[in-house]
C-alpha cells in the first residue's frame, strides 16, 4: 500500500497549463486537458542551416510534428551556441509557423552556414504551447 502511494505521488501529479488566447482563435473542446507544452532543440552540430539567397544570413526549418499540435502553437525561440550568436538579428523571430514546423532566419552581414555549423555550434532552442485536441 505504501509503495502504491509513493508511486502515485510521483506519477499522478498534473501540470497546470492555461492558454488565454492564440493566434488562430482555435477552440479546444477540452482546453484544460488538451493544452500542451512542447520544447526542444535542433542540436549542436545537428542543425541544418541554409544560406539566405542574398548572402547575408542563414535560416533553418524546425520540425515540431512530434508535439502533436492541432493548431499553430505559440512559439518562443532562442539561438544557442559557443560563439558570436550575440552579434546577430532574428533569433526570436518565427516565420511560417504551422502545427508541425516553423522557420528562423538569422541575419548578419556576410554570415554563411559554415560559420554557424562550424566552431560556433549554433542551434535553435524552442518552446511551443498549443492544443493537442
Amino acid at each position: 500500500m505504501k509503495l502504491l502511494l509513493i508511486i502515485c505521488l510521483i506519477g499522478c501529479t498534473m501540470a497546470d497549463v492555461v492558454i488565454l488566447n492564440n493566434e488562430t482563435n482555435f477552440k479546444s473542446k477540452r482546453p484544460g486537458r488538451c493544452a500542451r507544452v512542447c520544447t526542444g532543440s535542433t542540436g549542436r552540430g545537428k542543425t541544418t542551416w541554409i544560406n539566405y539567397h542574398d548572402g547575408d544570413g542563414i535560416w533553418t526549418k524546425v520540425d515540431i510534428s512530434k508535439c502533436g499540435f492541432k493548431n499553430i502553437p505559440t512559439i518562443t525561440t532562442s539561438l544557442e551556441g559557443t560563439a558570436s550568436h550575440w552579434t546577430v538579428h532574428g533569433t526570436s523571430a518565427v516565420y511560417f509557423g504551422t502545427a508541425t514546423s516553423f522557420r528562423v532566419y538569422i541575419y548578419r552581414k556576410y554570415l554563411k552556414k559554415e560559420h554557424a555549423s562550424g566552431n560556433w555550434n549554433w542551434n535553435v532552442e524552442w518552446v511551443a504551447i498549443g492544443y493537442r485536441c
